[in-house]
């Protein structure tokens, strides 16, 4: 046995790693890289890093959300969206 320390590696070395994400949370993960315009592989990364926190459930189940309720508004909202919101505030 010899005192001198192992040989280190000058350099980086390559780090290889695979993520594999199942269920509801390759589900989301697909849906957001659509809505991101990004790849699931990129976000599955961050997830598995822990950079990107996904929801632990539907929107609905988190008691810090109030009740939400269907807005029943005009038939023709879509359409005349900015004629609404200028008729409301220029009240």
């Amino acid at each position: 046995m010899s005192d001198q320390p192992a040989d280190v590696p000058h350099g980086p070395e390559e780090i290889t790693a695979k993520v594999t994400v199942t269920g509801s949370e390759a589900a989301l993960l697909r849906d957001l890289a659509a809505v991101l315009g990004r790849t699931p592989e990129s976000l599955a990364i961050e997830w598995a890093a822990g950079a990107l926190r996904l929801p632990s459930g539907t929107i609905g189940d988190d008691p810090r959300t109030p009740d939400w309720d269907l807005f029943d508004g005009p038939a023709d909202l879509a359409t005349r969206t900015d004629e609404h919101l200028n008729e409301a505030f220029n009240r």
